[in-house]
Order: structure tokens, then C-alpha cells, then sequence
């Protein structure tokens, strides 16, 4: 759940949107919903053609058809003739397209179905068997190994939970964590997780079947990150902090109130509902200022002057915003409209800092497992906070988008209620089960070779969210240089300019939902850095 900036790869758009979900059995390439909808269109114009021709020939416009040249009988009715064939034709065509993608999703559906029943009886067996029950821990040990892989990748050290032996022989085998057939093996253990540790107690598996996902899903991947939180916190790891937020940019005219700080324990951080709308500052100028008040750590905070930035027209302009390393900051905040009228968008992005042992960098494992296990991590704290200083009030309509473990947090922010979240977009981001209010648009951009969201399991069967996945390496070498490539920010943006392209008519919908609430004017923009400060 790296944010990392590493190119990914040569820039060509390859490989075919596949949508799914969003309240529908359907599983079609977006080239096929499109034509579906334009079949749909044509039919539609056709029976309303045929509706008024029905009238005109109601009125009685001459005598019985001659069949001779411009009479105007025989050219109303062979006009009914030809506008029925045409919608016949094209609502057949339509049909058949839907049909395929019914049963494009039904065989889906069927496999996923049959992996779950069978990675449920395999990690119930497992875990049954004991030595094996670290199974028990798959979704969040696949973050602390991932991670770990990552760390040694990117720094040199010697990994602290991959073993020497099978680090060297991923590095030499880099298609092997790239592959779908891969994340399908890790999403399937991440679901099956639960049963590992029912099995291993003696709960008898029709009964574990029916607590676990595929049954009653009260366990599955919270449950198991759960279980990790509190040993891992008994051994001194994955331990929550306060945190502080400050801002590190800012285009002239945006406000914001420096240096604050909360504590992370569930009970004690403010809701968005309990926030107070903080006062406008004075215009970024680049210097340095300290603000201190009662019960806050007193911090300088340096202000870049950013532009004031143009609204978003699509998937291209969001994904280019999310933060990275070189940013500066995890967060950033742009508001339109007026200040009676604000709206907002609220970029959050990926893991920095994978050490389960803790350091200043709130977007790291503690957070991941917290944020998968249903907790408010570390990292949401800071998203809360950041927020409220930027200004953003209770009401005001938010569309958060994120990368990776900022898309934990942005379903979460939806999921809560600590904020109006009229929208949700993520990038590679593990889909962990949530229940968004009902009707807002919500789209998850998946690569199906990124392994990184198959670390949250499989998505809950009633998951409102609009999955548009691609095999990012589907016709082109795995680069052997790169840790987890297809996961990497910059394949995302390239992807996102795909989706940009897309007929697909639930992706034009949201393009025209995003356009309503940014309006058409320059905004303001603020980036914030979190820290932990316990």
C-alpha cells in the first residue's frame, strides 16, 4: 500500500476496463455497457417514433394506401414498418449483450462463490491442523510481509518478517507477486482466515461456515486483524498514537489553523459533527510561523505557496492529486464554490512507513491493520483533523479520493458518518466490507494484477461500490526492478486516463456528478502532514 512515485512502466493504456458491481449482476467490459446503453438509446427513440407515427396514421390521413409514389398512406405505414424493425433489431441486440454479461457475471460469481467455500474448508483444516494457525492472521500478516519485502527492496536492510531465502527468490521471480492468479490465492486466504482460527479452537466447521464470510459474515478479515491488533499491542507493536497535523501548502485565500493535535483512542477523537469550523488565516506566503495553544505541542509550520487549483474534470485529475512521498504531506484539501456554498475535495494517500514497531509516520502497518480491523487508526485521526482545520463543516458536500491504505480511510469516512461524503473513488485499495449510504456513487479503480487489494478478501455480496479493474501487465514483461509495479501510483494515473476515455454510462454519470459539485471556477487548496506525537 506503498504511495511510492516509481514510474510503473511504459505509459500505453493496455488491457480492457472490466466492470462489475454497483448494485448490479453484470460483468462486461466498459465497451460492451456502452454499447448496451446506446442499443437501449435507439430502442427508445425507435418505440417513440413508432408512438407518434401510431398517432399521425390514428388521424386518418387519406384513404386506404394506393402503394403509389408520395402517397401519404402507404408512407406512414411502411414508415411504422421500419421504425419497428429498427426497434426490434436494436432491443435484441441490447438484450443479448446483457444476457452475455448476466452470465459473464453469473460464471463469476459461481467461481468466486466455489474459491470461498473451498479457501473456508482449506483454512478451517489448516487451522485445525495447529502448527499452521498463523494462517489465522493472513490479511494482516500479508501487509507486515508485503511490507517487510518492501522495506528491504527499497532501503537494503534485512527484511524483519520475509525470510532471506524467499525474499531473493521473489526478487528473482517478480511476475510471481504480479499476477491475478496470485491475488486471487491472497484475497482467497485473506477470507479465509476466520475459518483458520475457528478450526484451530474445534468450532465445528458447518458452524464456523456459517459465522464466516460466506455465512452470516460476522468474522472474516476485521475479525482476523482484530485478533493481530491486540497481540501484536502485547508485544509491544501496531500501537495507536496521538497525532498532529500541520500544513505544509497552501494557495492564497485557503485558511487553515496549524499545529493540531488529538488523541487516537476511539472514545476520545472528535467526530467531524463535534468539530468547530476554525477561523480563515492569512494568505500562504512561504514563510514560517508558530502557533501554540492550550494542551498542543507548539510547531513551526513552513507554508509553500501552491496555484490556486482548476476543478477536476475526471478519473486523469484526481488520481494526478492524491499525494505522494514528494509532496510533502498525506492529505490534501481543495475547496469551490463560495463560502456560503463550499464543497470539497479531500485526497488521501498511500502507506509511507511499513514497521510494525512504530515511528512518526501515521500512514504505516499500525494504521493498515487498525483501519482494517474497524478501528480508527492513527492515519483517520489525521484525516479528521485535517479537515477541520481546512474548514470543512459538518454539512459541506465532500468527495474523497485516495490511494491505497487512504482508500481504507476514505470508505471509512463515508462508511461513519464524520462528514457529508456525497462521493468515494479509490486506487488500489484493499476492499474490505462497508456499508456506504445508499445511492452515492462509489468507484473502486482496481488493477487485477495488484496484489494489494486482495489483502482486505473478497468484496461483501451486498458491496454498492462500481469495481473497474484492469490487468495492468496483461501484455507486457513484469519490470524486474520494481516492487509490486502494478500497485504503484503512477499505473494508476495512467489507468484513471483510460477510464477518462470510457462510455461506459455509470462512468459519464459520475464525470457529470463531479463536474455539479466543483463547478467550473478556480478553488483553494491546502496539503496537510500528519505526524504521531505519542
Amino acid at each position: 500500500m506503498t504511495g511510492s512515485d516509481d514510474h510503473a512502466g511504459p505509459g500505453d493504456l493496455n488491457g480492457d476496463l472490466i466492470i462489475s458491481g454497483g448494485g448490479s449482476s453484470l460483468v462486461a467490459t466498459d465497451v460492451v455497457f456502452a454499447e448496451m446503453a446506446m442499443l437501449r438509446i435507439v430502442q427508445e427513440d425507435a418505440e417513440g417514433w413508432h408512438d407518434g407515427l401510431a398517432r399521425v396514421s390514428a388521424l386518418g390521413v387519406g384513404p386506404a394506401p394506393g402503394w403509389r409514389p408520395n402517397d401519404l398512406g402507404a408512407c406512414v405505414f411502411g414508415a411504422l414498418a421500419a421504425i419497428d424493425d429498427v426497434a426490434e433489431r436494436s432491443r435484441t441486440l441490447a438484450d443479448a449483450l446483457a444476457a452475455t454479461a448476466e452470465d459473464y457475471g453469473r460464471l463469476e460469481g459461481g467461481l468466486a462463490a466455489m474459491l470461498r467455500i473451498t479457501g473456508s474448508w482449506l483454512g478451517y483444516a489448516l487451522g485445525a491442523l495447529g502448527p499452521l494457525i498463523a494462517l489465522s492472521a493472513a490479511t494482516p500478516l500479508a501487509y507486515l510481509a508485503l511490507g517487510s519485502l518492501l522495506t528491504s527492496t527499497l532501503s537494503g536492510r534485512t527484511p524483519t518478517v520475509v525470510p532471506p531465502a524467499l525474499t531473493d527468490w521473489m526478487s528473482a521471480n517478480p511476475q510471481l507477486l504480479t499476477s491475478p492468479l496470485t491475488v486471487a490465492l491472497v484475497r482467497t486466504l485473506a477470507s479465509s482466515a476466520d475459518d483458520a482460527a475457528l478450526g484451530r479452537v474445534g468450532v465445528p466447521f458447518p458452524v464456523a461456515a456459517l459465522l464466516g464470510d460466506g455465512g452470516a459474515g460476522l468474522l472474516g478479515a476485521a475479525s482476523s486483524a482484530l485478533g493481530l491488533l491486540v497481540a501484536g499491542r502485547a508485544a509491544g507493536m501496531l500501537r495507536e498514537t496521538p497525532v498532529r497535523v500541520t500544513p505544509v501548502g497552501a494557495s492564497a485565500g485557503a485558511g487553515t489553523t496549524a499545529g493540531t493535535t488529538a488523541g487516537a483512542v476511539p472514545l476520545t477523537v472528535p467526530t467531524m459533527g463535534q468539530l468547530a469550523v476554525p477561523r480563515r488565516g492569512p494568505a500562504a506566503g512561504g514563510s514560517a510561523r508558530t502557533r501554540t495553544t492550550p494542551g498542543q505541542v507548539p510547531v513551526a509550520v513552513p507554508r509553500a505557496a501552491l496555484a490556486a487549483p482548476e476543478p477536476p474534470t475526471g478519473f486523469a485529475d484526481l488520481a494526478d492529486r492524491i499525494p505522494t512521498r514528494g509532496d510533502g504531506g498525506q492529505v490534501r484539501v481543495e475547496r469551490y464554490g463560495d463560502a456560503a456554498h463550499p464543497s470539497w475535495v479531500v485526497y488521501l494517500g498511500g502507506t509511507l512507513e511499513w514497521s510494525p514497531t512504530g515511528s512518526t509516520e501515521p500512514w504505516d502497518t499500525t494504521s493498515n491493520v487498525t483501519a482494517v480491523a474497524d478501528q480508527r487508526s492513527g492515519s483517520y485521526t489525521a484525516v479528521l483533523q485535517a479537515m477541520q482545520a481546512a474548514g470543512v463543516a459538518p454539512s459541506d458536500p465532500v468527495l474523497s479520493v485516495a490511494h491505497s491504505q487512504g482508500g481504507l480511510l476514505a470508505v471509512e469516512l463515508a462508511a461513519r458518518g464524520d462528514a457529508n461524503v456525497v462521493g468515494v473513488v479509490t486506487f488500489g485499495a484493499p476492499a474490505v466490507p462497508a456499508t456506504l449510504p445508499e445511492g452515492m456513487p462509489a468507484i473502486a479503480i482496481e488493477h487485477s494484477d495488484d496484489i494489494i487489494p486482495a489483502t482486505g478478501g473478497a468484496p461483501a455480496d451486498d458491496d454498492a461500490r462500481l469495481y473497474v479493474r484492469r490487468e495492468l501487465f496483461a501484455d507486457r514483461q513484469v519490470p524486474a526492478d520494481e516492487t509490486l509495479p502494478a500497485h504503484q501510483m503512477t499505473a494508476y494515473q495512467d489507468t484513471a486516463r483510460l477510464v477518462d476515455e470510457s462510455e461506459e454510462p455509470r462512468l459519464l454519470a459520475f464525470r457529470k456528478t463531479l463536474a455539479g459539485l466543483v463547478g467550473t471556477k478556480p478553488g483553494e487548496q491546502t496539503v496537510w502532514h500528519a505526524e504521531r506525537v505519542g
